[in-house]
């Protein structure tokens, strides 16, 4: 494919009418589709004209420069996050690795748990030197190990990797089979064994019904002092212990995922 062409499937692309735009600023990924990091490397791979780009997470800000479907740095990281301090405004070069991977993963570690990106298209403003390209936004989805043609992870998995670090334990059943843990799961295990029948037919004749994925918290399940929630889809069911400072994002994202 010539570089014209490309170029001509990009202005293309822009120009489509399916978007879905949110004050302002387009939603790149929701619900885990595509993958965070799929649609920051396709948002770079589609700018051609030097921009600004400016991600939102949901509770951080990423802004970049890209250029010509490079990515040249980052600009800014709101609040700052890991090694973002020492990244921000440093011009990205192919022949530098260790940063490169640096980036890679403050970016993983951004994107990928988010339940939403949306993006906004700013004017480009002076950032290091007119020489340095960046690099493309193929090549940063090869160092990165970013599959862009990769099929969705079913809902419940997604939810499960975008909240991982909210759970300090989880339990997934599948058609009454337990298929994947995490910390203490032996307490869940007890959970689902003594309680959760007992619950679901208490709930069905108060509710009248329980069609659609649903996600419950479980005052006083356990100890009254960890948070346990209840989600349920389908054949799946997954218990987890979480931060209750999480509840927002958590309740945010099963919206995102399973609406």
């Amino acid at each position: 494919m010539t570089d014209l062409s490309a170029i001509a499937e990009k202005i293309a692309a822009l120009r489509a009418d399916d978007d879905v735009y949110e004050n302002g600023a387009r939603v790149i990924s929701q619900g885990g589709v595509p993958d965070g990091m799929a649609a920051f490397i396709d948002a770079i791979d589609g700018t051609v004209l030097e921009r600004h780009l400016e991600i939102m997470t949901g509770s951080h800000i990423v802004t970049v420069v890209a250029a010509g479907r490079r990515l040249r740095g980052i600009v800014n990281v709101i609040p700052p996050k890991g090694k973002s301090a020492r990244l921000v405004g440093e011009p990205l070069s192919r022949d530098d690795r260790r940063m490169l991977e640096s980036v890679g993963t403050l970016l993983s570690d951004l994107f990928s748990p988010a339940p939403k990106l949306t993006i906004r298209n700013l004017p480009a403003e002076p950032f290091g030197k007119s020489g340095d390209r960046g690099v493309a936004a193929s090549e940063l989805a090869r160092l990165w190990d970013v599959d862009l043609d990769a099929e969705p992870l079913p809902k419940v998995d997604r939810f499960l990797r975008s909240n991982s670090g909210l759970f300090t334990a989880h339990l997934h059943v599948n058609n009454g089979e337990v298929v994947a843990t995490s910390g203490d799961a032996g307490t869940l295990q007890q959970i689902w064994e003594d309680q959760i029948d007992a619950f679901l037919t208490t709930q069905k004749k108060l509710s009248g019904h329980t069609d659609g994925p649903q996600l419950i918290s479980l005052e006083g399940a356990l100890d009254g002092k960890q948070s346990i929630a209840l989600g349920l889809a389908g054949d799946d069911v997954l218990l987890m212990i979480y931060d209750s400072s999480g509840l927002g994002q958590m309740h945010a994202s099963w919206q995102a995922i399973f609406s």
